[in-house]
């Protein structure tokens, strides 16, 4: 048979045939369009968020410290490991906060930077976190920033935020990345 050859009526396909397989193109173009409209609206379940740090935990290493900043009712607790001895709070009473608590670490670098006393440390000290209350009004602010704090926790009348130090000395990179298992220990004193 060549191919520009003319053919005889029982060379064609039926007309059965061709009804079969414009139903199967129909059903498979229409599954394929339902496979792809699934797809698309299916909401996106996976978990981006950043696996929290865990450490190995030992009761003797831990101590639930009650925090005092400011007030006595922006209290709040948070249970220190022996990776945190000799820290300091240093307390700031900031235009868009009631108050804020540095917590610092003692550093041996010579950078002038800690070796001098600033605005969220002592000399010789180095910010690692802050832990700052709010009002909710102060708070709703607070997060229209661009450098918005993650919330700890409120209650009725305040709400808890904390932010990690943007530059630390390089002794202190161990609290710095325990600095978030230290605040997943954060509960509001009764």
């Amino acid at each position: 048979m060549q191919l520009n050859e003319i053919h005889d009526p029982h060379e064609h396909a039926s007309v059965s045939l061709k009804v079969i397989l414009l139903v199967f193109a129909v059903i498979l173009v229409g599954v394929l369009g339902y496979l792809v409209w699934d797809y698309q609206n299916t909401p996106d379940t996976t978990d981006y968020s950043l696996p929290k740090l865990t450490t190995t935990k030992t009761e003797s290493a831990e101590t639930a410290t009650a925090v005092n900043c400011g007030d006595e009712a922006y209290g709040f607790e948070l249970t220190f490991s022996d990776d945190w001895d000799g820290y300091k709070i240093k307390e700031v009473a900031p235009d868009y906060a009631l108050v804020t608590c540095y917590f610092t670490m003692p550093t041996t670098t010579a950078d002038p930077i800690w070796v001098a006393a600033g605005s969220d440390h002592d000399a010789a000290y180095a910010s690692v976190f802050a832990v700052s209350v709010y009002t909710p009004a102060q708070w709703t602010l607070s997060q229209e920033e661009a450098n918005k704090p993650a919330e700890l926790g409120h209650n009725a009348n305040y709400y808890w935020g904390w932010s990690q130090a943007q530059a630390i000395p390089t002794d202190l990179e161990a609290v710095y990345a325990d600095a978030k298992n230290l605040v997943a220990t954060f509960s509001i004193a009764p």
